[in-house]
């Protein structure tokens, strides 16, 4: 089959985007050559013609429509809309793909090769299956429930499938296409400001040197020592937003107080400018590049939004906005007075905004409302802001704190975007309250008030059933049982011959899912944070907390054949498919680290109870067994090595030869530990066994631990993994399915 294509020479290039989309799909789904011509060189033809745009950019479309050859598109004009619609006109079968603006006309070509050619899309890749292409017998429209529709990156660093700082110009190539795929509409750069203060402040801030720890790095995450120079990055950006600007999508700019631990002020600046700062009554942003400037100085006032406009002079646009506010901070003892910094804070951006982009709508980030604020105060903010320019962000939809939007006077009354968070950087596996998720879901979707839908996780491409969930409600009115979300999930992603089995595979993994989650509400069970990274540090094994431990325990116990029987069912599936492996390790790590969570627990609760001490040492045992089937499991997929993911890095373009030792920094910092390979190797389990040889010995003596003593060692395990180069850390711990019989036989013999 021949196919003529016909985009709008003189309309948005993202028609032409469409059309050179639809080519590549064509050839690749069905064997089909195209031609794509403008509309000034179109003529009648015998060909299969399709026709890119609505009648008010495509003059082709436009001419059917005026003729009376094509009844109303039937989308709205402006709007997200589109419509896919077959006819016969001009001696030609047409099929008419167009939307209400450009981005939207994208959303039709994808749509079309989903709905009726079967192709699917996900952020690691696409399936796309033989098909010839119809071009009869279709008239659909479809509107988006939520008028925003995103992703937010986030700025941490260690593992390349999960950090977005990380990602290549081809990188975001893929995901900005992968986004119009599942039609969502703006995504948020925020990774840093890159050279915002070099280009907004030239005579003040200069580049830093790449090769040098950065003059205002510290420790952990807060090491933000430069992989890419400042110009290479500030080059990136402008090509990854021009990139998605061309596609029509949206990109809020920052604006406002904007200091942080990952868009720090530059020692420079400080030295030279010497802006009063907000002093602070709460830690945790000690130092001064991390903190506010007093915005009541109309000086400092001005400079932040010299940052905010050199962005959109440089990379952006000012068609939309979003601030964090005084974030996280508190600035007085006095509650009242420290509410009333906060909501002055608000009450000034939005003015300014107002004044200087009256038509841009403003996103009030909801991170600082769900940690610092009450639900009476919230709903004083909500009171102070016009809802005709504020629109409140609400990230944290999904918490199962009772400070939630239920409180926040917003529920039909002003308007507000629906968010789910997920997991803090140390939770990439899957993880989270679906169920919970779902029903705060339907309860926006009946909100007229509610705009959007947001995915907002502090890592990207963590959990994959959550990224297709978000997606696709984004745009369905109705929202189905988990369950049977759960199955589509299955029976687009995986190989038919797979489906049936992966299907009822995640039924049974669901519940083990479900055990952990990010936010907490009163009680500390919810605590969705492993322990076993963390666990020289998190003060374990309190005789105090016996009936704590047992009550966590308890938690995963009634899963635990489930979960052996899980793993032994992934052993026994082969399979040279990419997505559907990488979906058996995220299962494995996950049930895995639940259950190294859960006999760490046991363990506890027996030392806590005097338990025999043979009993104590059966767990241990069993805890460290765990943990070396985790490593192995880590150590044969390139997405867990830091090592893989420094060797990604230099090949983009050149790199600090440096940079290991901040990678590792931020890697293993007492936020940021995850399913890491090189982590769990050379930190996790060598931190374990210390742990547990001082804790049997104290069992045994009818003594206390040293944690004293636990701290020294600790410092010496993490001076061995930074003075060990990562090349040196790589070994073979046998094959997956080996490493998970084993895993297997070790939790269905745990004695919870």
């Amino acid at each position: 089959m021949k196919i003529t294509i016909v985009y709008p020479a003189a309309a948005h290039k993202a028609y032409h985007v469409a059309a050179e989309e639809f080519a590549v799909l064509a050839k690749t789904v069905g064997s089909c050559e195209s031609v794509i011509i403008t509309d000034a060189e179109y003529q009648r033809t015998e060909d299969q013609t399709v026709l890119i745009g609505s009648d008010a950019v495509n003059p082709i479309v436009a001419d059917l429509y005026l003729s009376l050859q094509i009844k109303s598109l039937d989308i709205r004009y402006g709007a997200d809309d589109y419509v896919i619609r077959t006819t016969e006109a001009n001696g030609s079968r047409m099929l008419i793909l167009a939307g209400g603006r450009p981005r939207s006309t994208i959303y039709a070509v994808y749509r079309y090769f989903e709905l009726f050619c079967g192709c699917r899309w996900f952020w690691d890749g696409d399936r796309l299956p033989k098909t010839t292409l119809p071009f009869s017998d279709i008239d659909l429209s479809e509107r988006p429930r939520f008028d925003y529709r995103g992703i937010r990156y986030f700025a941490h660093r260690s593992l390349h499938r999960f950090q977005a700082e990380h990602w290549s110009f081809e990188d975001w190539k893929t995901e900005i296409d992968w986004l119009l795929k599942k039609r969502m509409n703006l995504f948020m750069l925020r990774i840093g400001m890159d050279d915002l203060f070099q280009k907004a402040f030239p005579d003040i801030v200069s580049y830093p040197d790449r090769d040098k720890t950065l003059p205002e790095a510290g420790e952990g995450y807060d090491d933000r020592t430069l992989f890419w120079s400042l110009q290479y990055r500030g080059e990136l950006r402008r090509k990854i937003l021009q990139y998605a600007f061309e596609r029509d999508l949206m990109h809020p700019e920052d604006c406002g107080t904007m200091s942080h631990w990952y868009s720090r002020t530059p020692l420079e600046f400080l030295e030279k400018k010497n802006p009063l700062l907000l002093t602070m009554s709460r830690q945790g942003y000690d130092g001064v590049t991390g903190q506010v400037w007093d915005i009541r100085n109309r000086e400092n006032f001005d400079n932040y939004f010299k940052l905010t406009e050199t962005h959109i002079k440089e990379y952006g646009k000012p068609e939309l906005f979003h601030t964090i506010g005084l974030g996280e901070r508190l600035f007085s003892e006095d509650h009242e007075i420290n509410k009333r910094m906060k909501l002055l804070v608000y009450h000034k951006i939005a003015t300014r905004l107002k004044d200087e982009y009256p038509n841009a709508p403003l996103f009030i980030a909801s991170w600082d409302l769900w940690m610092l604020f009450t639900p009476e105060e919230v709903r004083e903010l909500v009171a102070d802001l016009n809802p005709q320019q504020a629109i409140l962000l609400d990230y944290t939809s999904d918490t199962v704190r009772d400070n939630n939007f239920t409180q926040w006077g917003v529920l039909g009354k002003f308007p507000w975007v629906f968010g789910v968070f997920g997991g803090y950087e140390s939770e990439s596996e899957i993880r989270g309250f679906y169920e919970l998720t779902n029903e705060r879901m339907k309860l926006a979707k009946a909100d007229p008030a509610c705009k959007g839908m947001i995915y907002w996780p502090e890592l990207s491409h963590g959990d994959p059933f959550a990224i297709e969930y978000v997606t696709r409600n984004a745009w369905e009115d109705e929202t189905k049982p988990i369950p049977e979300q759960i199955e589509r999930y299955c029976r687009d992603r995986y190989p038919a011959a797979l489906a049936e089995q992966m299907v009822s595979l995640w039924q049974d993994f669901v519940p083990i899912v479900q055990t952990s989650a990010w936010s907490v509400d009163q009680s500390w069970l919810r605590n969705g944070r492993d322990i076993f990274p963390y666990i020289t540090r998190c003060a374990p094994f309190k005789k105090s907390e016996a009936g704590l431990y047992s009550e966590k325990v308890a938690l995963f116990a009634p899963h635990k054949q489930a979960a052996a029987e899980i793993l032994m069912r992934l052993s026994l599936i082969s399979t040279g498919d990419a997505m559907t492996l990488r979906d058996l390790y995220d299962i494995a790590r996950t049930v895995i680290g639940r259950y190294l969570n859960a006999t760490i627990y046991q363990a506890e609760w027996l030392y806590a109870t005097d338990a025999p001490v043979e009993e104590l040492t059966e767990l241990m045992a069993a805890a460290e067994n765990l943990m070396e089937t985790l490593i192995g499991v880590l150590s044969t997929h390139e997405d867990y090595s830091l090592y893989a993911s420094l060797n990604r890095l230099k090949s983009v373009t050149d790199t600090n030869p440096h940079f290991e030792r901040t990678l590792k920094n931020n890697a293993e910092c007492s936020y940021c530990r995850s399913y890491i390979y090189e982590n769990a190797a050379y930190l996790y389990l060598p931190e374990m066994k210390m742990l547990f040889a001082q804790i049997k010995e104290c069992a045994m003596a009818g003594t206390d631990y040293d944690c004293n003593a636990i701290a020294d060692e600790q410092v010496r395990i993490r001076e061995r993994y930074f003075e060990t180069p990562l090349a040196e850390m790589q070994q073979d711990h046998g094959t997956f399915a080996d490493i998970l019989r084993k895993s297997s036989v070790v939790i269905a013999a745990l004695p919870l």
